[in-house]
């Protein structure tokens, strides 16, 4: 596909010597955060090293410095988007939604007016109607094909007044919005209009010198990268009579009585009177330096950076929209309003979801996992604008409420939410991306300042390899697995089992082990953590699959082993309380620091500076999310068990897969055995058997299924190697039919101390 370059070359080698820290990395959610560059973090540290920035409501000269720098700041903005203070009042915030929310408690509502907002709103915007509906307002909530008619004579919104929110850009679809809205709203009666600019201004001028919405909301870091927790609430002049505060914070009076007289005088400008509390004037000093930096380092400013962003979206729009299956079937379902023929009308942003040669939807998950390994950024889900997910995805509110599992009533629109009856159901934020074969969401590449043509046909090499189907693929797909089953024996045996005493690190294989309350003993009792106490795994660090442990539990020690690295060993640590804890999916454990001998060695290890290796303490207390079993720092239960008939099936489909692409990539035999971190591989099944089984006995040990475990790009890391592989994960999504399970959990039934599991033992489904 052609493309047209935007940027001239002088600019292009800036921006490629800013972001030398990507090395390799295709970041397509500008629209979630966009990056900020390596310079303006230097300008940011000088500033803040050579000034002395106080308080603001001090009188000395630091306290006078940071004033000065707020008000400048304040007038910079304000100008950026082409006003004044004269027709614009600015309050710092933040973040757009905390502007939002700060206008939805001070709004006054005169009677029988109403909250009137284009659903395809972000759920911040839409938030608001809480605040309206307690007030008296009436609540309007307008669709798509709605707001074509809202303009009419005889319209609803016609007979009221009150305030009306749209954004200028949605988040979902990149579709701009009319801004001529904004007047025609005006001519509708006494209405206020609430432009959601958050999605807009990162990549498009906002001329508030051309249009006069009464409220904008923006959040700086979605124009500059940085800072983070600063946005703004613009108020045109004279608009701030709608506007009632109640709460006073310290800076926002003249005067206050603390008893007797319940009386306090607010600062008569506006700003003052909004922003309690000490201003954030470190990060607004920083919102300075970011304009100021933006301005050398894309000398043609925001107009051509939407120019850039557009031709970028197009390009992704219509390599997409290209891709076909063997069959002629389009491998993805756009999801725009306009097929991105101006950027008048459409901002960097292409929405989409992937099927299937035979119609069936890819989950959105499986394609994230994709894209992960490879290094890919996109962002999935339905990217908080519900209103937009539901248009797009055709879903109306009895599916939502099936997805949902809740009896669905909304308090602001006269109907009660009974939450007592939400279920183990879909909820924003999950990773069920796939309900009845239909998508619960779908996947965000959103482009930005700084992205590239190189970023964009990284995504599309991915989709490519990893999901458009060849005729080849297609046959092997279509085998089934009766007739792959590996000769089951009759007396199903333990034929390996091991134990992975660092979390995320290189596997132990025993001949027997004993268990305790955990599982089996020491098993993922370790971690590596970086120097936020996060947990270091191979998704982001691949060569941890090369350290490889072996505990010893006669010597009561643990001794790693690293390529080119002397051997080293760490004492089982023993204490009566915690010295530190962590996260493992998301639950806190308790944990114990192993030294500074063994963090040193990490960090030579593996080239990572700060790491540290914790052990988890022996009276931490982490349970199973879904169970009632005890676990070490394993993600969901206490072992991972696979039939060998299963991976030899899985062996077989990878192969001829391979070949039909004259891949002569390694991924069988034991190569693929280790991929899948399993603690027990059981023969004597046929495929898949295993699957079924409700619970076994191994020897004497009764365990019970937790169910089957869901894969993620782990099993596409070569774990003699630390390359990364396309397979086995894009099999096993295909051929599961995007569920991406291999593998089931299992947990003890009953703590039996000192019992052991032996290799050779027979395996026996039971009841319990």
């Amino acid at each position: 596909m052609d493309y047209q370059e935007v940027y001239d070359t002088g600019t292009k080698e800036k921006l490629s010597k800013e972001f030398d820290r990507l090395k390799g990395v295709a970041y397509l959610d500008h629209t979630g955060a966009t990056l900020y560059p390596e310079g303006l973090i230097k300008a940011i540290s000088t500033d803040l090293q050579w000034n002395l920035y106080g308080n603001p409501h001090a009188l000395n000269s630091s306290s006078k410095l940071s004033s000065d720098v707020v008000e400048q700041t304040r007038e910079k903005v304000l100008s950026y988007f082409n006003t004044s203070s004269k027709k614009y009042h600015l309050i710092f915030t933040s973040g757009a939604t905390e502007s939002l929310k700060t206008l939805a408690y001070c709004f006054t509502w005169e009677e029988n007016q109403a909250y009137a907002y284009f659903a395809e709103n972000h759920t911040s915007v839409i938030g608001i109607r809480e605040v309206a509906a307690e007030k008296g307002a009436k609540i309007i909530p307008l669709t798509k094909s709605e707001m074509n008619s809202i303009f009419n004579e005889n319209s609803e919104i016609g007979a009221k007044g009150g305030l009306f929110a749209y954004p200028a850009q949605c988040n979902f679809s990149g579709a701009k919005y009319p801004l001529d809205w904004i007047e025609n709203i005006h001519n509708r009666g006494d209405w206020s209009v609430l432009l959601d600019a958050a999605s807009y201004v990162a990549t498009s001028p906002l001329d508030l010198s051309s249009v006069s919405p009464d409220f904008v909301c923006i959040s700086f870091y979605k124009m500059f990268g940085l800072p983070t927790g600063l946005g703004a609430l613009l108020v045109r002049v004279g608009k701030e009579k709608k506007l009632k505060k109640q709460y006073f914070g310290g800076g926002t009076v003249l005067m206050a009585f603390a008893s007797g007289k319940l009386w306090h005088m607010p600062r008569p400008t506006l700003h003052e009177s909004f922003e309690d509390g000490t201003v954030n004037f470190l990060e607004i000093a920083q919102l300075r330096q970011a304009m100021k930096y933006f301005e050398q380092l894309v000398p043609k400013g925001i107009h051509i950076i939407e120019e850039h962003t557009f031709q970028l979206a197009h390009y992704l729009f219509t390599c997409l929209r290209d891709l076909k299956h063997f069959n002629n079937k389009p491998l993805a379902v756009i999801y725009q309003d306009n097929n991105f023929e101006s950027m008048m009308k459409q901002g960097p942003i292409v929405n989409f979801n992937l099927r299937r040669a035979d119609d069936t939807f890819i989950g959105y998950s499986e394609v994230l996992h994709m894209c992960n390994l490879f290094d890919v950024h996109v962002r999935t889900g339905c990217f908080c604008n519900p209103g937009a997910c539901q248009r797009f995805l055709d879903l109306n509110m009895e599916e939502l409420e099936q997805q949902f599992e809740v009896n669905f009533e909304t308090k602001s629109l006269n109907i009660k939410i009974n939450f007592s009856k939400l279920k183990a159901g879909h909820v924003c934020g999950d990773s069920i991306d796939l309900l009845g074969g239909r998508p619960t969401g779908s996947v965000r590449a959103s482009l930005g300042y700084c992205s590239t043509k190189e970023d964009v046909d990284k995504l599309i090499s991915l989709l490519k390899k990893c999901f458009l189907e060849t005729a080849e693929r297609k046959a092997n797909l279509e085998r089934p697995l009766k007739d792959l089953d590996i000769g089951a024996s009759k007396e199903p045996r333990l034929s390996r089992l091991c134990l992975y005493p660092v979390k995320s690190c290189g596997a132990q294989e025993v001949q027997s082990w004993p268990l305790d309350h955990k599982g089996l003993v020491g098993d993922r009792c370790w971690m590596i953590v970086t120097d936020t106490s996060t947990p270091l795994t191979q998704k982001t660090c691949t060569q941890m699959c090369l350290i490889k442990p072996q505990l010893n539990l006669e010597q009561n020690d643990l001794k790693l082993s690293f390529p080119g690295v002397p051997d080293v060993k760490v004492k089982f640590l023993k204490g009566d309380s915690t010295d530190g804890s962590s996260k493992v999916c998301g639950v806190v454990v308790q944990t114990l620091d192993c030294g500074d001998e063994i963090a040193e060695w990490l960090s030579l290890a593996l080239e990572i500076s700060g790491l540290r290796l914790q052990q988890q303490w022996s009276d931490d207390q982490r349970m199973q999310k879904q169970g009632a079993a005890s676990l070490s720092l394993s993600n969901q239960s206490q072992f991972l068990l696979m039939g060998l008939s299963s991976l030899a099936w899985l062996e077989k489909q990878v192969e001829e897969k391979l070949a039909a692409e004259g891949d002569d990539l390694q991924c069988s035999g034991e190569n693929l055995l280790q991929r899948f971190r399993s603690n027990m591989i059981v023969t004597g099944l046929s495929s898949f058997e295993e699957k079924q089984w409700k619970a076994i006995k191994i020897g004497s040990v009764v365990l019970k299924s937790d169910g089957p475990c869901t894969r993620c790009q782990m099993v596409c890391i070569d774990q003699s190697s630390g390359e990364k592989t396309v397979e086995p994960l894009r099999t096993i999504a295909t051929s599961g039919q995007g569920k991406m399970q291999f593998g089931i959990y299992f947990s003890q039934v009953s703590i039996e101390r000192n019992k052991k599991i032996f290799v050779g033992s027979p395996v026996k489904p039971i009841e319990i």
